[in-house]
C-alpha cells in the first residue's frame, strides 16, 4: 500500500502560467465566475417561465438572478483584471484581450438588465427584459468560450507548474 497520497503526474506536461490572484495556489477568477455564469445563463429560462406561467415569483427570481449575476460578475472581473495585468503573457495574448472585452460587455448587458428591471420586474420582462437576458446568455457563452481557451488551450491563469526550462533553472550546475 502506498505510504503517501500524491496525485499522478503525466510524463510530459505542458508549461502553464500560474494565476497571480490565488489562495494556496488555487486561482480565484475561475472560482468566482461560476455563480455569475449560472445566474446569467438561467435568466432567459426564468424570463420564459414568467411569460408562460405568469405571477410575480418568476419575475422576482429573474430580478435576483440578474442582480447576483452582476454582483458576482463584478467580483470575478476584479480577480480577472488583476490576473490579466499582473501576468505579462496574458497582456500579450489576443485571446485575453478578447475575453476581457467580452466580459466588460457582459457586465454592461447585466447592468442594463438590472436597470431595466428595477422599477417593476414583472413589467420589464416582455419584450426588452427577455431580449437583454438572451443577449446576456450569448455574451456569457462568448466570454466563457474565450476564458476556456485561455485556461485549457494556453494554460494562462491556472494552478501552474513549471516548464522543463523552469525546473532546470532552480538546480545548481556542478562546475
Amino acid at each position: 500500500m502506498r505510504r503517501s497520497l500524491k496525485p499522478p503526474v503525466p510524463p510530459a506536461r505542458s508549461p502553464t502560467v500560474a494565476s497571480r490572484v490565488a489562495v494556496k495556489g488555487h486561482p480565484l477568477h475561475p472560482v468566482l465566475v461560476v455563480y455569475p455564469i449560472a445566474c446569467l445563463t438561467l435568466l432567459p429560462l426564468v424570463d420564459l417561465l414568467h411569460l408562460w406561467r405568469g405571477g410575480h415569483f418568476w419575475a422576482q427570481a429573474g430580478w435576483w438572478l440578474n442582480v447576483v449575476g452582476l454582483g458576482g460578475g463584478l467580483l470575478a472581473a476584479v480577480a480577472g483584471m488583476a490576473d490579466m495585468f499582473l501576468i505579462r503573457v496574458a497582456r500579450r495574448h489576443p485571446a485575453a484581450w478578447a475575453h476581457f472585452l467580452a466580459g466588460v460587455m457582459l457586465l454592461a448587458v447585466a447592468a442594463a438588465g438590472v436597470r431595466l428591471r428595477l422599477p417593476d420586474p414583472a413589467a420589464a420582462v416582455w419584450p426588452w427584459g427577455l431580449f437583454v437576458s438572451g443577449l446576456g446568455l450569448a455574451m456569457t457563452l462568448v466570454a466563457g468560450w474565450l476564458g476556456g481557451d485561455l485556461t485549457f488551450r494556453y494554460g494562462i491563469g491556472v494552478h501552474g507548474h513549471p516548464g522543463p526550462e523552469d525546473e532546470d533553472a532552480g538546480r545548481e550546475v556542478p562546475p
